[in-house]
C-alpha cells in the first residue's frame, strides 16, 4: 500500500475514533445527567408520598373533630326540643376520588336522611343550628340573622325551640336576630321587638321583659 494512502486512512481512523471518544463522553454526560434526574425526581416523589400520607392525616382529623362539633350541637339541639331521641350524623365518604358529606339522621339505630322526615319540624331544628355551628368554625360577625326558621316546628314546641335557641346562642357565642310570627318563639329571647302598623306606617316596639 502507498505510504500517503495509509497515512491518510490512519488519520481518517484517527478522527473517526476521536468522534466516537466524543459522543461517547457526551453520552456519558448526559446519562449522569439524567441519572441525577432520576434521582431528584424520585426524591420528590417519596417526600410527596409521606406529605400525601400528612394531608391525609390531618384531613380525617379535621373530619372527625368537625363531625364532632357538628354532631354534638345539632344533635343536643334536636333533644331540647323533641322528646324521642333523634341523634344527627356527619359522615364524611371518599366517592369518586373526593370526599362528601352525608348528614343523616339516626332514631333506635336507623340511619335515614332527613328529608325523609314527615313532619319537617326536625328539619327546620337540624337545619338552623347546623348552620350555626358551620358558621362559627370561621364566623366574621358575632350575630346572625333569621328569617321564620322554624315554621314547620308544631305551635306546642315553640317555647322549647326558643329555651333551645338560648342555648346555642350561648354555647357558640353568637347573638341571633331572629323573625317570627310563632306566638312562643320569643318566651327566652332577651329582647323583644314588636313590629306594627299605625296610620300607614311601621312601628317598631320593645316589649318590656323583665330588667330588658
Amino acid at each position: 500500500m502507498d505510504e500517503k494512502i495509509f497515512i491518510k486512512e490512519l488519520a481518517n481512523i484517527k478522527r473517526d475514533a476521536i468522534k466516537k471518544r466524543d459522543s461517547k463522553l457526551y453520552l456519558e454526560q448526559r446519562l449522569a445527567i439524567l441519572q441525577q434526574s432520576i434521582s431528584v425526581a424520585e426524591s420528590r416523589l417519596r417526600a410527596a408520598e409521606k406529605a400525601r400520607i400528612v394531608i391525609q392525616e390531618v384531613a380525617k382529623s379535621v373530619q372527625q373533630n368537625l363531625e364532632f362539633h357538628i354532631e354534638n350541637i345539632v344533635s343536643s339541639s334536636l333533644d331540647a326540643v323533641f322528646p324521642d331521641p333523634i341523634k344527627f350524623v356527619v359522615r364524611f365518604e371518599s366517592r369518586r376520588g373526593k370526599s362528601e358529606c352525608d348528614l343523616l339522621f339516626e332514631e333506635n339505630g336507623n340511619e335515614y336522611s332527613p328529608l325523609d322526615d314527615s313532619s319537617f319540624g326536625s328539619v327546620d331544628v337540624a337545619s338552623c343550628t347546623l348552620r350555626l355551628s358551620v358558621w362559627c368554625l370561621d364566623k366574621n360577625r358575632p350575630t346572625m340573622i333569621m328569617d321564620e326558621p322554624f315554621r314547620h316546628v308544631s305551635p306546642d314546641m315553640q317555647h322549647k325551640v326558643s329555651d333551645m335557641i338560648k342555648m346555642v346562642s350561648e354555647k357558640l357565642g353568637v347573638q341571633i336576630l331572629m323573625v317570627s310570627h310563632a306566638e312562643d318563639i320569643n318566651v327566652a329571647a332577651d329582647r323583644i321587638f314588636n313590629v306594627g302598623k299605625e296610620s300607614g306606617e311601621s312601628r317598631l316596639v320593645q316589649e318590656c321583659k323583665g330588667n330588658a
